[in-house]
């Protein structure tokens, strides 16, 4: 019986100790999350209805996984004239990640003039969510929600903030 035993515990420590090499080696290699990639990012704050151009943006090394989904990622420098003559539908913040949901195509002429207050707080609460800054989200979707309670989709915003803030319970 002694023999058996001595051998699970042998198993042990080797099962134990190829699980902890793969962690060191899953932390040592690099993912592609860790890859680094081009972005454009707004060289200044830029206000809703600005229309943009090449000299109002940048571009920004970050790691991919910090990319947002549909941001604008840059393969060469060509790339940056993809946002020439887009629109700002919501505020800009300076260094924030340029996305297509936040760009509408056309000048100043063909944006609405007459975006209701409410629509505007719940796209500003969109670009600051994309941008990870869930309390700035929160109070631009709680303003939304104040003026139109029968905006859902600000409402359903601040659920999904609340789940996030307290861990996805």
């Amino acid at each position: 019986m002694g023999n058996k035993s001595a051998v699970i515990s042998v198993v042990a420590v080797l099962l134990a100790a190829c699980f902890w090499a793969g962690m060191v080696y899953r932390e040592r290699s690099p993912s592609q999350a860790d890859e680094l990639t081009q972005v454009l990012v707004a060289r200044a704050d830029l206000p809703a209805k600005s229309v943009l151009s090449e000299d109002l943006v940048e571009t920004m090394q970050i790691p991919r996984r910090y990319m947002q989904q549909d941001a604008y990622e840059v393969r060469s420098m060509s790339d940056m004239k993809l946002v020439n003559n887009l629109v700002a539908a919501v505020r800009i913040p300076k260094g924030n990640q340029l996305t297509q949901s936040c760009l509408i195509a056309g000048s100043t002429k063909a944006v609405d003039p007459a975006i209701p207050p409410a629509q505007q707080h719940y796209l500003e609460g969109v670009k600051y969510f994309q941008n990870a800054n869930y309390e700035k989200a929160r109070e631009e979707w709680k303003k939304a929600n104040k003026m139109d309670p029968s905006n859902a989709d600000a409402a359903a915003g601040l659920k999904r903030i609340d789940q996030i803030l307290s861990g996805g319970k």
